[in-house]
């Protein structure tokens, strides 16, 4: 034998050879590629960044500007309720304790009565007496409504004009037009909401990154007004740069040289500064990584050629593929033959009991499936192996001949049921999530149909859910409606909520409306569930004749009901609305000739499209409406 042609011999020697060629050639080229990975990474990671505190940035700014209405919305009720009661107790403008209890009652810091010509006359703080409209800035905001007597006017946080305190103030008419009030709120959360969104407190509380430093740099005060690193606070960034070009420059700072990545937003720019030495280190750390592996699998690789080659395993690895190659033709038998090789041998027993378990898993779950109550059809195929699996249930399913079946070549059979599926799948109504209507010998079945795809197969799960289809259908609208008034209940309202708002055009004008039961406990307690029942469906009632108009109607709570009312005029709706209203105090429970109990609730109403577009948002405004008239009632109730 000619030991120079020996593989033994000569394949050792050319990896060695190989190996150290593709090392000398591919380190430089793997540094080279490192450091554009590292400065990726880093170009990726600082754009990461500015996207995330761009959204921190807009969400405080979202958070406060609503803060800031729900103040002024909460201002300007605030002045309404006093001014109802001013109207309703004149001794109010008289007696300071009254005014001052008021202001505590409702939360407030000040109440300040003006005359006609916005004079303050009288209010919680004295020592405010005489100021007018004209008495500094923040006056001044109100002095329009001297000119205008149907302003209601709420003003931002702003220092007040005796005291500079910084002040939530709001003001109102009273309906006859005499006078004008004004309250005062320190928006105590909303400053310290402020206070915590500004963007050195957002810096404090952002991750610091050992690698670098993250900036904001004001364009017109040319400085970094905040900075994960607070010593460079008040420094002039760019001041010191001659030339930027683009968004990524290099820059020396306090004799390191820097990675920069900037971005544009708004009248800021975003900075993140890498270490550049850090991409050089990353890119030698991770090539010296590289090369370590790579030597230690070319050792590995040459050890295991010498030791498989001494072996011989070529013949016994040509032995087992062969008979594994049987496979191909469906042959799921054992092989049968000895390699002499423990480890050989041992592969060989556990591929043998593989096939064995396959074959008795395969009777198994086919016998499971057709012999049971279990009405799933299976059909696979297997690209690899050429190997189709059909069973009976299958056939049963869509109606095949099962004898026929039985008397032509299973791969022929097989590809006829393939078609079927294919057809099935592809000319069905689709009724559900994967679930078609199927006609066979004149029959409608209801079939759902998965296909799943790997990489040597693909199967078809076809289950026949005739059975339960129609039932779920049935349940479904059930279980949108409320079984003791007959409203739809808040799932049912949100399904055909979010089914007209997708054609706003229906829609046109509408008013979303929140009603509240107020009597339904005492009734309870008082009358027992029952009348409580028809209590309820009494306003239930109420609500579904209120209108000739399209509406959805919903109870969406023990004592909270919805309606929501569209495809109308502004004043027809107005109507409609007055028409609810007129039905409070309508008799209820009547006894020796005499009304004991009445329909009583509070109502809250926003309109579409003029409060909102959205209308989970008209939900929560008539909502907090309705809680303001309960409150305002209970009020009423308490001063009679």
């Amino acid at each position: 034998m000619n030991n120079s042609n020996s593989v033994k011999k000569n394949l050792p020697r050319m990896t060695k050879h190989v190996i150290l060629i593709f090392v000398a050639l591919i380190l430089p080229i793997n540094i080279f590629i490192q450091m554009g990975i590292q400065h990726n990474l880093q170009k990726v990671s600082a754009y990461e960044i500015f996207n995330h505190l761009e959204k921190i940035i807009e969400r405080n700014k979202e958070d406060i500007i609503k803060s800031k209405e729900e103040i002024s919305q909460r201002c300007i009720r605030s002045a309404e309720i006093v001014a109802y009661f001013v109207e309703n107790d004149p001794t109010t403008l008289t007696d300071i304790n009254k005014t001052r209890e008021l202001a505590k009652r409702l939360e407030l810091d000040e109440i300040h009565y003006f005359d006609k010509n916005g004079r303050i006359f009288f209010g919680t703080h004295p020592e405010y007496y005489g100021l007018s409209f004209n008495s500094g800035k923040q006056l001044k905001f109100f002095l329009p409504m001297l000119s205008d007597k149907n302003l209601k006017l709420c003003q931002d946080i702003t220092p007040n004009t005796a005291e500079s305190k910084r002040m939530s103030y709001a003001a109102v008419w009273t309906n006859d037009k005499s006078k004008i009030i004004q309250i005062g709120i320190k928006p105590r959360t909303l400053l310290r909401e402020i206070e915590a969104k500004s963007l050195k407190n957002i810096f404090e509380t952002f991750p610091f990154d050992m690698k670098g430093f993250l900036h904001i740099y004001d364009k017109t005060s040319k400085t970094i007004i905040a900075s994960t690193a607070e010593r460079l606070v008040g420094f002039k960034f760019f001041d010191n740069v001659s030339k930027v070009k683009g968004h990524e420059f290099h820059y020396f700072f306090e004799g390191k040289r820097y990675n920069v990545y900037t971005k544009e937003y708004g009248n800021y720019i975003l900075i993140k500064t890498y270490f550049s030495i850090y991409t050089i280190e990353r890119a030698l750390v991770s090539s010296m990584i590289f090369l370590f592996y790579l030597s230690l699998g070319s050792i590995l690789i040459i050890t295991l050629i010498n030791r498989y080659l001494r072996r011989e395993i070529t013949n016994n690895l040509d032995y087992i593929v062969r008979g594994l190659r049987k496979l191909e033709d469906g042959n799921l038998e054992n092989i049968d033959f000895k390699t002499g090789i423990v480890e050989f041998d041992e592969l060989l027993f556990y591929i043998n009991q593989l096939q064995k378990s396959i074959r008795l898993s395969w009777g198994k779950l086919s016998n499971i499936i057709d012999k049971g109550k279990i009405s799933i059809g299976i059909y696979e195929y297997n690209s690899f192996y050429k190997k189709y699996f059909v069973n009976e249930r299958l056939l049963e399913i869509l109606g095949l001949d099962i004898a026929e079946y039985n008397k032509i070549p299973h791969q022929r059979f097989a590809k006829r049921i393939k078609s079927a599926i294919v057809k099935a799948e592809h000319k069905l109504e689709n009724a559900g999530d994967h679930i078609y209507r199927y006609v066979v010998n004149d029959t409608v079945k209801y079939l759902r149909v998965e296909k799943v795809k790997d990489d040597q197969s693909i199967t078809y799960y076809i289950t026949d859910v005739s059975m339960w289809y129609d039932r779920i259908n049935i349940l479904t609208n059930r279980s949108s409606v409320d079984s003791h008034t007959g409203l739809l209940n808040r799932f049912g309202f949100n399904q055909h909520m979010k089914e007209l708002f997708k054609k706003p055009e229906k829609i046109g004008y509408g008013v979303m409306i929140f009603l509240d039961a107020d009597l339904l406990k005492k009734i309870n307690d008082a009358y027992g569930h029952q009348f409580g029942d028809e209590y309820l469906n009494k306003i239930a009632n109420i609500l579904k004749n209120i209108s000739s108009r399209p509406s959805i109607c919903a109870r969406v709570g023990g004592d909270e009901f919805l309606l929501f009312i569209y495809g109308s005029s502004l004043e027809e709706l107005e109507k409609d609305i007055s028409k609810l209203k007129s039905k409070r105090g309508e008799p209820f429970v009547v006894k020796d000739g005499k009304c004991v109990e009445t329909v009583e609730f509070s109502l809250g109403f926003a309109y579409y499209p003029f409060d909102n577009l959205d209308y989970t948002i008209l939900v929560n405004m008539a909502d907090e409406s309705m809680y303001q008239e309960k409150r305002a009632r209970k009020l009423t109730k308490f001063e009679k």
